[in-house]
């Protein structure tokens, strides 16, 4: 049942474009309604959060990646990464174990299950692409593509200036 609430929240939060949204309120518009709608999708439990799923894509990408360097990669604060993991090791999603040779710090790693879920979200979110990209044709989809990746990249350029102690000017 909760569920239904959730997409009967979303479909309640539908109002009118105001002439001044510009287009990254219509990009965190989209996004809150996708995560809406994934969280609808999802069971309960640790993968309900998005840092789980962001920490299951980044560990499909590559085994063993250590605690802070998932913090980094994410832009999660170190403790919000440990409390997830330790979430989703207890759910038998991942593993973690020490370095060799460091103590300190701890390797993360896929579990079967852990694949397995990721299988069925990329399922799922190929039929939510399906439903985003309707009605678009491929140079129009090439060309939203180029202009949210610029878009991504500034971001990610002013963050990584704030991060080095710049002074971000316009």
């Amino acid at each position: 049942m909760p569920k239904k609430k959730t997409t009967e929240a979303l479909l309640q939060h539908r109002p009118p474009r105001p002439p001044h949204e510009t287009p990254p309120m219509i990009v965190n518009d989209i996004s809150h309604l996708f995560f809406g709608k994934v969280r609808s999708l999802e069971p309960e439990g640790v993968m309900s959060q998005h840092s789980a799923r962001c920490i299951i894509r980044l560990l499909v990408r590559g085994d063993g990646v250590r605690q802070n360097e998932i913090a980094d990669a994410l832009h999660l604060s170190a403790p919000s990464v440990s409390a997830t993991l330790r979430r989703m090791e207890a759910e038998g999603l991942i593993s973690r174990r020490g370095c060799e040779g460091d103590g300190r710090a701890v390797r993360v790693y896929l579990t079967d299950k852990g694949r397995e879920y990721d299988e069925g979200v990329r399922a799922m979110l190929r039929r939510l692409d399906d439903i985003l990209m309707q009605g678009f044709d491929e140079a129009e989809t090439e060309q939203l593509s180029a202009m949210l990746c610029r878009m991504r990249e500034n971001l990610l350029n002013d963050l990584s200036q704030e991060r080095d102690g710049e002074e971000v000017t316009e």
